[in-house]
């Protein structure tokens, strides 16, 4: 018995610095540093992250979802003519090998319609819906205004 529970503490020791550091990992995809900035009201909200394809084929992110917001989608910013526009994405292609970034800027999950604002410290859940993978589901943190460190 005492070999069953220290070989579960090592196993533990070792699992745990991945999910202290925000990594997620299931079937060749793996998601990094999950964040969102604190907010003042409860309109809409970024999350920001880095999905890694691992596998050997194509793989796509097709949706996410989090109970803290009405609405959840898959946005790319960026900017024309001067002018910053925001598109809604119904897909994200990753080639096998490939890391993808969603940050400021760029491609983002929108929150919309926030139950409650914000807060830095705070952490939720937030599903991310792959056509192979299937569902991943990723612990985001809240962090202030310049986001994550």
């Amino acid at each position: 018995m005492k070999k069953l529970l220290l070989a579960l503490l090592v196993t533990l020791g070792f699992a745990l610095p991945a999910f202290a550091h925000g990594e997620h990992a299931h079937e060749g995809v793996t998601i990094e540093k999950a964040w969102a900035r604190k907010t003042s009201r409860t309109v809409s909200a970024a999350v920001y992250l880095t999905i890694k394809n691992g596998g050997d084929g194509i793989e796509e992110l097709l949706g996410a979802d989090t109970d803290i917001a009405n609405t959840t989608m898959i946005h790319r910013s960026y900017e024309e003519g001067g002018i910053m526009k925001m598109d809604h994405v119904m897909s994200v292609p990753l080639k096998p090998g490939e890391t993808f970034e969603f940050a400021p800027g760029s491609y983002h999950v929108m929150l919309m319609g926030l139950n409650q604002p914000l807060e830095k410290g705070d952490v939720f859940p937030l599903t991310l819906t792959f056509k192979h993978a299937g569902d991943v589901q990723v612990i985001v943190e809240v962090t202030g205004m310049m986001g994550m460190q």
